[in-house]
């Protein structure tokens, strides 16, 4: 085959071999088990969203990388894959599926059985063969739409012989037609969106193995047991090649003997590197392919260059979880490159050393736990988080930088700043990813005295890719760290807070430190100012530590650090577009306390100077719940809103997730979740129920009133009340309480009083309620409702 690589489309592969056979040394057709449900979710929606993209959608068309194989034959061809073979497999199916969909047979016979065989099948055992051979040939006389489960109507067709079944081709094969049956039943014209040369959606890329300059026999070589090489074994085998070509001439010492690069990685493969996987082996198979194959595809991912252009797509690539990349794409894509090679080496060699990193290359875990990272990668690296794979990109560009003089203590600062840089940044989009790595990259020369670095920058000079409020805290705290020895302790101690994670810039605020190095021009301070901020500095982090936990607020019980903020003002932030938020613990949140202790965004300078005024009334050596009641119960708040949500602890505990509508400070609802249209109070309403009717109601007082559960409401249909009922001999009615324009409004419906008018003629001349059509209503002042509904139990009561 002279192609090398095109883009082509399956009805083009048919075109030019005739044929596509799955051969003998191949697996079983193993998309469709059971266990593979996560990789053929995500290969049908793949496939199923780029056929139903208009054709000419930029995105189009869906590459499904390289398939290669061998061809067999003069006359008629037949290609044989050696990679691909699931690929082909799933999109046969497709193919056979979508003519049946668009009743398009008479385009699907000439490609796939012109004679009386099917041109796509299996060599693997007689069974499939046959199996493919009937499938290609059958032509349901049913439609699809009117067929539930597809399997059922195949293992009934006289042709299929029960002992298919035990083939596990045939039964990954059944599992999934019916996959596709449940995703493309009511699809429409996408046979012809499959077979277009002219807009292409799916397409694939053919390589012959001349074209990797490799024989045949690599491909089939069977070990002693007769089983064929592992797809690492193989992978392994043409990295080595590729080495050979790449590192001509460069040596690398084991001991006291020179090898080629070549020769250097097959051998560290086999003993110190695979001693490094064979912990983390497969028990059943004593195979670790898997993992030292995930390692690769971190690597490769770590080292790509974010200023090319190809970067995003291979992030993409690298980060896919349904369909890990195989040799074929490492070597297409260009990422078994130097920098690829180099890091591996470095990082497999310091790993080896590391003895199951019972001995760590950083002396601290805090900041880059490489064991718990190391068990990650093995795993599944598509499941880093981006932060995550910003900070491996430190760690193993470190590495590589200073394999040969690896200072462990540089390296932990060196951690210590790369993380409290990402982990307060914005790093949750591909391209918050490549700024990220770029400005680790900018920095990377720095890395063995990245404190003396940041020290000397000026609030000119910027850190790329990294939050600018936190780059510029990182300079402050690399100034006091190497202008005072007792700032070490302090900052370390602050910083390792599990809810604070590095970001202390309101303490370095609280303590007067930043205005101190503002008014100064710089931190070389006497010995005086430096004891006495950190003297500050050291009362607001105990301050801090009373309030937050590891896992974010510490809860004191009865909402008391919220209501005592509220006391003081307003420090509620947005929450989405309409929502106002009692703040939650989740750091990635637009309303979380993390973006309070930060202070940017609307309204979080103001409520944090609010926190700052709260800390200056505690003692940090007195119990804080007794001092946060105290600060409670002395406020004047000023706002009704703000003085019923301080009076009112349910009220805070009824919102779920903390939020509340607020529209008018006359109207406030509070939400069980985040919409109007799930149950929600209202405020006022809520208030009056628990902190006055409640009360009262227990000590009898509202007698004969029943009081009734406060009633909640979903959507905005109907306002959220209290219910009251009351009941006399010959009837019986009830009493809504709603809060409307800043006052509450009593109503009674009529129907249930019209034969007694001398109930009504009470609620009118004693109580003072008027008529309006079917009901009766009063509207009564916050100040005079409990004295109201007082009256109403006696007024009702006689």
């Amino acid at each position: 085959m002279n192609d090398s690589g095109g883009k082509i489309i399956y009805k083009q592969l048919l075109a030019r071999h005739g044929r596509v056979r799955i051969p003998m040394i191949q697996r079983d057709y193993a998309q469709g088990r059971p266990a593979e449900k996560e990789v053929r979710d995500g290969f049908l929606g793949a496939l199923a969203g780029a056929l139903r993209r208009p054709k000419d959608d930029s995105s189009l068309p869906l590459n499904l990388d390289f398939i290669y194989g061998s061809v067999e034959g003069q006359q008629e061809t037949c290609f044989c894959p050696l990679d691909g073979q699931q690929r082909l497999t799933t999109l046969f199916l497709l193919h056979w599926y979508l003519a049946w969909v668009d009743e398009r047979w008479n385009d699907f016979r000439p490609m796939f059985r012109p004679h009386d065989r099917s041109n796509f099948s299996f060599s693997v055992r007689s069974s499939s063969k046959e199996f493919f051979d009937k499938l290609a040939a059958y032509e349901p006389e049913y439609r699809p739409s009117d067929i539930d489960q597809l399997v059922p109507l195949i293992t009934n067709q006289p042709w299929f012989f029960r002992s298919w079944r035990l083939d596990p081709t045939v039964q990954a094969t059944l599992v999934m037609l019916d996959e596709i049956h449940s995703r493309f039943a009511s699809s429409n014209g996408l046979f012809e969106r499959l077979t277009s040369e002219s807009h292409p959606a799916i397409t694939f890329q053919l390589l012959d193995l001349d074209n990797f300059g490799l024989s045949d026999d690599l491909y089939i070589k069977m070990n002693a047991r007769g089983k064929p090489l592992t797809p690492f074994e193989t992978f392994k085998a043409r990295y080595e090649q590729e080495l050979g070509k790449q590192f001509s001439g460069e040596l690398r010492p084991i001991g006291n003997q020179e090898f080629s690069i070549a020769d250097f990685v097959a051998r560290r493969m086999d003993t110190a590197w695979s001693d490094l996987f064979w912990a983390h082996r497969d028990k059943k198979t004593n195979l670790y392919d898997s993992a030292i194959m995930n390692v690769f595809r971190a690597v490769a991912l770590v080292t790509r260059n974010p200023g090319s252009e190809l970067y995003l797509e291979d992030v993409s690539l690298l980060r896919a979880s349904w369909d890990p990349p195989s040799y074929s794409t490492f070597y297409s894509q260009g990422w078994l490159d130097r920098d690829f090679t180099n890091t591996l080496i470095s990082m497999l060699e310091r790993w080896s050393a590391a003895d199951g990193f019972s001995k760590p290359l950083l002396p601290d875990p805090k900041y880059f736990d490489e064991k718990k990272i190391f068990g990650k990668l093995i795993q599944n690296p598509a499941g880093l988080t981006l932060p995550e794979v910003v900070q491996f990109s430190g760690y193993a560009l470190f590495i590589r930088e200073h394999e040969k003089s690896l200072d462990s203590n540089a390296f932990q600062e060196w951690m210590r700043v790369v993380h409290n840089l990402v982990v307060n940044s914005n790093i949750e989009r591909p391209d918050e990813l490549r700024s990220g790595v770029r400005g680790l990259r900018d920095l990377l020369s720095k890395s063995t005295y990245i404190l003396q670095y940041l020290s000397k920058l000026t609030a000119g000079d910027r850190l790329t890719g990294f939050n600018e409020q936190q780059a510029k805290e990182e300079t402050l705290k690399a100034g006091l760290i190497l202008s005072h020895r007792s700032w070490r302790p302090l900052i370390d101690r602050a910083e390792g807070h599990g809810y604070f994670r590095g970001q202390i810039e309101f303490l370095l605020d609280f303590s007067g430190v930043m205005a101190a190095s503002v008014a100064k021009g710089s931190v070389d301070w006497d010995e005086h100012l430096h004891l006495s901020l950190q003297g500050r500095f050291e009362e607001y982090l105990r301050k801090a530590e009373m309030m937050f936990v590891p896992q974010g607020l510490n809860d004191c019980g009865g909402y008391r650090w919220q209501r005592a903020l509220l006391s003081i003002g307003d420090y509620l932030l947005p929450s989405g577009t309409q929502n106002i938020s009692l703040l939650v613990n989740s750091s990635t949140d637009p309303a979380s306390w993390k973006r309070l202790l930060r202070g940017t965004g609307p309204k979080a300078s103001e409520a944090r100077k609010l926190l700052h005024q709260l800390w200056d009334r505690l003692n940090e050596d007195k119990p804080v719940t007794e001092q946060l009641d105290g600060v409670i119960s002395e406020a004047t708040v000023q706002d009704a809103w703000r003085e019923a949500l301080v009076q009112t602890p349910e009220a805070i505990g009824y919102c779920g997730n903390q939020a509340i509508r607020w529209n008018a400070p006359d109207e406030v609802y509070l939400l069980k979740k985040s919409q109007m249209n799930g149950a929600h109070a209202e405020l006022f309403t809520f208030r009056l129920y628990h902190k006055t009717l409640l009360p009262l109601y227990r000590q009898g007082e509202l007698a004969p009133l029943i009081l009734r559960d406060y009633h909640s409401v979903n959507g905005t249909d109907l306002e959220p009340r209290v219910l009251v009922a009351f009941a006399q001999e010959g009837y019986h009615s009830s009493i809504k309480v709603e809060f409307r324009k800043g006052s509450f409004v009593l109503s009674v419906d009529r129907q249930p009083l019209h034969d007694r008018p001398d109930v009504e003629a009470l609620l009118v001349d004693s109580l003072g309620f008027v008529q309006d059509e079917g009901r009766m209503l009063r509207t009564v002042a916050p100040t005079a409702i409990r004295s109201t509904m007082l009256a109403l139990a006696k007024a009702v009561a006689t």
